[in-house]
């Protein structure tokens, strides 16, 4: 789907609930972009996810389920493409709202031209009444029944000023696609069924073929078995003994709309048809003179000049029964006799000297009209043709195009609007991808200072400094959190005994282990020093109420790591020596060019003293944090007075493990 439905799905959410919903929104669905860009294809999956995670972030709160949330994300699509102007062609679409109903597929068709890779469902009604109708949806999308009706509904009501009920009679779901049909009640007094006197006036003649065909020279029939009957006289000259007869789908590729060139589908259609001729146009010059040149050609003159032929115009028209030019009333019989139209209005080329010249496919524009009557379909079209060199590229002249339209004054005028229109959305979608590509650079950058930002501080500190506080308003008395050191034994000598790279290595192996080990039990790391000291905390800048569990299960996961660490050259097991004490801190950022996040009080020195004295492989603990962590489970052994600078003797502990 396009970029503008998910732009009105994230413009309302945002304005009923706020940007801080939608960006819990935007994290659980994993949506990186911070803009939608308009014309940009995104997944159909994409609003289902948004549907599921607005219900995780805000069910308890509306009480809505993933459907309720998609039907009005429909409604929300009415809103928003007015500002897009979009709104005008709903409020001409149509006299009345089942007129609408009817003309969506060819709404659908007109926004091609600025979302050339548009997959639009198809729309078209049945049983109408003066109390309602049934809509049929066909589309290669499933989950978005709800979507439609959010859709339908809010046109009734902003356009139409109707109220519609709408319920799902029949939802038919297949690899291909799916196909539901609703059930719509409103006031549809403008319903005017046919009388049986107006449709059997006696004197109502037929009109004849070769009149029709002479007013809509480029039109043709096609039978059930998708085959051409009868062609207009000007379509049969360009295209020769190739058109009637054949299938339609052999003579051209249907370009619009993007659907399966079949007999059930062309019978349905209400949409504007493009059919795209496969063979090249004849150019058959039955005069000597050049046909009308759009530019004088600097070069041979020559080149414009056709070659002589005897070509000869053979027109064949077959009698009805009657003895006059045969009629539509004539076509039901004459299809199912033995000897099939395949001539009236054709125009036959032969001689000894047919050497065309080819062309340009021919561009055919019209709708197809299915007579129920004689079980046809005509496709009443006219050719698009936008300059005087596409014309004499085509093998076309201005006294093929009639004068009931605009096709003959365009040409004249020189009149280009397609390529025009067609170069500025080509120049829309380029800058579209530019900005969406510089969108990613932009997140690909945030993120890389974010990760940086948090390696320097907390996120939560960082995040308060992205919400404009300055750095001495992020300092804060915290009552109780827990700190710890470890420190690799013997460093010195091992850096004496070896080369700088081993340490590094040796280091930065053991510092990643660790590090690993902190976002396991989610405890900050606080610092690491060149001397092989690592330092954790717990309920800084978060106040958590027990933050000493975390930091002792990460001191016992410590000592078993290391002993997967040896010396680079000995190979002898390598010991560490840790020191947890748990009290009271001020914390905050410190400086502004270069901030860092520090520590100050007591309870830092007192950590660090336990780990001075403490032993290899072993956790030494304060009073304190004993008496916590004997309530939930950890095994300490009482150590006896330990002497610590500063500070004189105090009880401490080990920690031995759990329980």
């Amino acid at each position: 789907m396009y970029g503008m439905l998910l732009e009105s799905v994230e413009h309302f959410l945002k304005e009923k609930y706020g940007e801080k919903i939608w960006h819990l929104i935007r994290q659980r669905t994993g949506i990186k972009n911070h803009v939608f860009v308009t014309h940009e294809r995104y997944s159909d999956n994409l609003m289902l996810e948004i549907a599921s995670a607005a219900v995780e972030v805000l069910g308890n709160e509306t009480k809505m389920t993933s459907e309720d949330f998609i039907q009005f994300f429909g409604t929300c699509f009415v809103k928003f493409f007015s500002n897009y102007g979009y709104d005008r062609f709903i409020q001409i679409s149509g006299r009345h709202f089942s007129d609408f109903l009817r003309g969506i597929d060819n709404l659908h068709e007109h926004m091609r031209f600025a979302y050339p890779k548009l997959m639009s469902p198809s729309f078209y009604c049945s049983e109408e009444a003066s109390t309602g109708l049934l809509l049929h949806y066909k589309s290669k999308r499933r989950g978005f029944q709800r979507y439609v009706m959010g859709q339908i509904m809010e046109v009734a009501s902003m356009f139409y000023n109707i109220v519609v009920e709408m319920q799902v009679l029949k939802s038919d779901s297949t690899e291909s696609g799916c196909h539901v049909v609703y059930k719509l009640n409103f006031d549809n007094s403008a319903f005017k069924p046919p009388t049986p006197d107006a449709l059997s006036i006696q004197h109502n003649r037929d009109l004849s073929c070769e009149a029709f065909f002479h007013i809509m020279p480029f039109s043709f029939l096609v039978t059930p078995d998708m085959k051409i009957y009868m062609a207009g006289k000007a379509l049969s000259s360009m295209l020769g003994t190739i058109l009637v007869g054949n299938r339609v789908d052999a003579v051209f590729t249907l370009r619009r709309p993007q659907r399966e060139f079949s007999w059930e589908n062309i019978k349905s259609w209400n949409v504007i048809c493009e059919l795209v001729g496969k063979h090249p146009c004849l150019k058959n010059h039955s005069s000597k003179k050049p046909p009308l040149r759009a530019v004088k050609s600097v070069g041979n003159e020559d080149h414009h000049k056709p070659r002589e032929s005897n070509h000869i115009l053979e027109r064949r028209t077959i009698l009805d029964e009657t003895g006059h030019h045969n009629s539509f009333a004539a076509l039901k019989s004459r299809r199912h006799s033995d000897h099939p139209l395949n001539g009236t209005l054709v125009t036959k080329f032969c001689g000894s000297d047919y050497s065309a010249k080819v062309s340009r496919p021919l561009h055919l524009r019209g709708q197809m009209k299915y007579l129920k009557k004689y079980d046809m379909v005509l496709f009443i079209c006219s050719p698009m043709i936008s300059s005087v060199e596409e014309m004499a590229r085509t093998g076309m002249y201005i006294s093929d195009l009639r004068m009931h339209n605009s096709s003959q004054e365009m040409v004249l005028s020189g009149i280009q609007p397609l390529p025009e229109l067609e170069y500025a959305r080509d120049q829309l979608l380029d800058r579209g991808k530019m900005l969406e590509e510089s969108l990613e650079k932009l997140d690909q950058e945030r993120q890389r200072s974010e990760e940086l930002l948090y390696r320097m501080m907390p996120k939560a500190v960082a995040d308060r400094l992205r919400d404009g506080q300055k750095a001495v308003q992020t300092c804060e008395h915290f009552d109780s959190v827990t700190i710890m050191f470890s420190y690799l034994d013997n460093f010195d000598n091992i850096c004496a005994s070896v080369s700088p790279m081993e340490v590094v290595t040796l280091v930065n192996k053991m510092f990643l282990t660790f590090d690993e080990l902190s976002e396991k039990h989610d405890v900050y790391k606080f610092e690491t020093l060149g001397d092989a000291q690592y330092m954790v905390v717990n309920g800084v800048p978060v106040r958590k109420d027990r933050h000493v569990e975390p930091v002792a299960a990460m001191a016992l996961d410590i000592l078993d790591s290391v002993r997967e660490l040896r010396h680079p050259t000995s190979k002898r097991l390598l010991t560490v020596s840790i020191g947890i004490h748990l009290g009271p801190v001020a914390a905050g950022l410190v400086g502004e060019k270069m901030p860092q996040y520090c520590l100050f009080g007591d309870s830092v020195n007192m950590a660090a003293r336990l780990r001075t004295t403490s032993l290899p492989m072993r956790i030494h603990i304060s009073k304190s944090c004993h008496e916590s962590l004997k309530e939930i489970g950890f095994k300490t052994e009482f150590r006896g007075q330990t002497e610590l600078k500063g500070r004189g003797k105090m009880h401490t502990y080990w920690l031995i493990g759990r329980n």
